[in-house]
């Protein structure tokens, strides 16, 4: 059966490793949008360590996981956001391993997410992913999020600074 819960620090290393296996296929596609700082070891500590990080797991084993939170990057500043007046919720790292990919838990994933903003209050949800990866984007896009705008992260490599914004409004 699969289940979606908080994370627990025992889990920390399986988390890194499921990380580094969607790194690794990023990478292998020419997509580069994860480096050893996003999501690193001490960033997900840190998303474990105040109960932002949740996973999904089928027999114990740890195969998804997302990142849910109200941080927003200061590039974010310049996006055309719909709810303006509302309390979004934020979503970041979203990955399942490789081995289970292409079989809808990404859509099971984003429907939790909504779930979970409906049950504490939030009025949307946002998130930024990398342009150049064509999968991530279109998971959004069939799971209606909007396209609100792009930010520019300089600090990434030349050919991976653009991330598109995505906005879902959220019934309560």
């Amino acid at each position: 059966m699969t289940d979606i819960k908080l994370a627990e620090k025992h889990q920390g290393e399986e988390i890194f490793k499921l990380y580094q296996a969607c790194g690794e296929v990023l990478t292998a596609q020419s997509i580069h949008q994860w480096d050893e700082n996003y999501p690193g070891r001490a960033f997900l500590e840190e998303a474990i360590d105040q109960n932002d990080l949740y996973v999904m797991v089928e027999g114990g084993n740890v195969f998804g996981a997302v990142i849910l939170n109200e941080a927003e990057t200061p590039e974010w500043e310049a996006v055309e956001w719909r709810d303006v007046i509302g309390k979004p919720l934020v979503l970041h790292g979203l990955c399942i391993s490789p081995t289970h990919q292409g079989k809808g838990y990404g859509r099971k994933m984003i429907e939790w997410c909504e779930d979970y903003a409906r049950q504490y209050g939030y009025t949307s949800i946002r998130l930024d992913t990398f342009d150049g990866n064509p999968v991530s984007n279109r998971l959004y896009l069939h799971n209606d999020f909007q396209l609100r705008g792009y930010v520019e992260f300089t600090h990434r490599p030349k050919d991976c600074q653009r991330y598109n914004c995505y906005e879902k409004w959220i019934s309560i």
